[in-house]
């Protein structure tokens, strides 16, 4: 894994590199020597006597080959990512950190540096104010932000190195214990973290065809075809010749790469072979990495509706890798963000109100730009989001009580997911569920207003629908009839009083529902 080190011109991107890459003991690489050298011109040179094409030209030659090397602390020229290639490339292997600093502050170390030619001519605070105007929504959309005004670059360079390290957190549950490992970089160390904490045997790997092409090879791999729609009794026909066939037994360990889907099959398919064996969960997305990967339930799907077949059995490990995240489109990135937010509404109004303002900052960015920029949370948000689910569980563990609160958008959005013949995502599905219920909750008195006006504004900035025009209310609200939430043949729902509280257990008047159904859906 690569650290990048990217921001506005005067930021210290060098200093910082070759300061960190010491404290890690790494090469530290500055793109700009390696363009001047290839060009046989310093950098004023390039723009004066082949102009900034020709620049940017050298300057992605130079991206493309460092993203294809490890293990480098790399320092890219400071438009070098305005360019989407440039930073999909860099990404694809490599934790982006963004550089900060005041404008005053900027400015100060480029005139002490001098020969800066994006500043030549004219007022050169001018000019950088005009500069960082221009790319605020590209550096605002990394999630890892590092502010480095007033302090000092062996500072700076200490905070990124504590940012690489593992995160460590469990959950204690009876009868549902199991670690949770977050860090950038993981999944580069998954044989050592195995071989660690005592995972011998026989082993298999689970995936989807989605994933399979990401995966470095180290056991037998079983590959599924991906979608909600093959998880089913028939896929776990599948997984069990396949455990029988690569000789898995009670002592061997299951390991589940993807998404959410995956985690729930491979990990049932493990809760019944041989009446249990081990299972690691390795969740490849932002849903499965705040939610599905947590807790312990396992299932597949039922014609008649989600989840209906399933078992309690805790992965004896969870190992999550934000990087993992840059694989995705964009679509899935946006998706996972739903139960981000719901984590947020539930239980910690800190980090909603931290992903609000983070949100707002993207919201004139380009559609050229959206398209490769990234909507992950940082590292400490994923962390945040996790400790929520976590103190839920380890509250309620077999779902007798405040676990419900975890069902926040799913009863409604479950209806719409399979109103809408699963074409819509579970995240989108979800958002829209949030968006219907915390309008119940409103027109219950549960909530004011203006809570259900953050909900709504905050799932929309990060691109999430909140409604559903077309779909049919009438089978919105026949899905739902499916649902596991209900109790004693009434749906029970989790509905906000304010952010960060939740009440659950809440029935709601079928005329209600149905108006707020079919407001969605027009």
């Amino acid at each position: 894994m690569n650290i990048i080190l990217y921001g506005p011109p005067g930021a210290g991107k060098t200093s910082v590199g070759r300061v960190l890459a010491a404290r890690l003991g790494r090469e530290f690489v500055d793109a700009d020597p390696l363009i001047e050298a290839r060009a046989g011109l310093t950098i004023p040179e390039v723009f004066s006597q082949r102009g900034e094409a020709e620049f940017r030209r050298l300057e992605s030659e130079v991206c493309a080959e460092l993203a294809a090397r490890d293990y480098l602390i790399v320092a890219p020229g400071g438009g070098a990512l305005l360019n989407p290639a440039n930073r999909a490339a860099l990404e694809r292997g490599g934790l982006i950190v963004c550089l900060r600093a005041a404008p005053a502050a900027l400015l100060a170390r480029l005139q002490a540096e001098g020969n800066r030619p994006l500043l030549a001519g004219g007022d050169p605070a001018q000019k950088l104010n005009a500069l960082l105007d221009s790319r605020r929504a590209l550096y605002d959309s990394f999630p890892e932000q590092i502010d480095a005004t007033g302090r000092s670059v062996p500072q700076v360079a200490e905070e990124i190195a504590a940012l690489l390290a593992p995160r460590a957190l469990a959950v204690n549950a009876p009868g549902l214990q199991h670690e949770i490992v977050l860090g950038y970089g993981l999944l580069n160390s998954l044989p050592i973290l195995l071989t660690e904490r005592g995972f011998t045997g026989p082993t298999v790997t689970v995936t989807d065809e989605n994933v399979a092409p990401f995966i470095v090879r180290r056991s037998p791999l079983i590959v599924l075809p991906a979608g909600e729609r093959h998880k089913t009794l028939d896929t776990m026909r599948t997984l069990y010749d396949a455990f029988l066939k690569h000789g898995l037994d009670r002592g061997g360990v299951v390991i589940a790469v993807g998404g959410g889907v995956v985690g729930d099959m491979a990990g049932f398919a493990a809760a019944t072979f041989m009446r249990g064996v081990r299972w690691v969960n390795v969740p490849t997305t932002l849903l499965a990495m705040v939610d599905a990967s947590l807790g312990g339930k396992t299932g597949v799907d039922l014609p008649q509706g989600k989840n209906l077949v399933g078992a309690f059995h805790p992965p004896s490990l969870v190992v999550s890798d934000p990087l993992a995240l840059n694989t995705l489109p964009h679509g899935e990135r946006v998706s996972g963000m739903a139960e981000v937010i719901k984590h947020g509404v539930i239980g910690d109004a800190a980090l909603f109100e931290v992903l609000e303002t983070s949100l707002t900052r993207s919201d004139d960015f380009s559609h050229r730009a959206t398209e490769v920029a990234t909507t992950n949370p940082s590292v400490q948000q994923i962390q945040q989001a996790i400790e929520v689910k976590i103190k839920i569980v380890e509250a309620d563990p077999f779902e007798k009580g405040q676990r419900a609160t975890l069902n926040l958008g799913h009863t409604v959005g479950h209806g719409v997911e399979a109103a809408s013949g699963y074409t819509l995502r579970h995240g989108e599905a979800v958002s829209i569920g949030m968006a219907a219920e915390c309008q119940l909750a409103v027109r219950l008195g549960l909530a004011e207003g203006v809570t259900a006006d953050r909900v709504r504004q905050a799932l929309a900035r990060a691109g999430l629908p909140t409604t559903c025009p077309g779909l049919d209310p009438a089978r919105i609200r026949e899905a739902m009839n499916s649902d596991k939430k209900k109790a004693g043949g009434r749906l029970k729902f989790a509905l906000p009083k304010r952010i960060g509280e939740v009440a659950w257990g809440v029935e709601v008047d079928e005329a209600l529902l149905r108006d707020v159904l079919k407001a969605i859906a027009d």
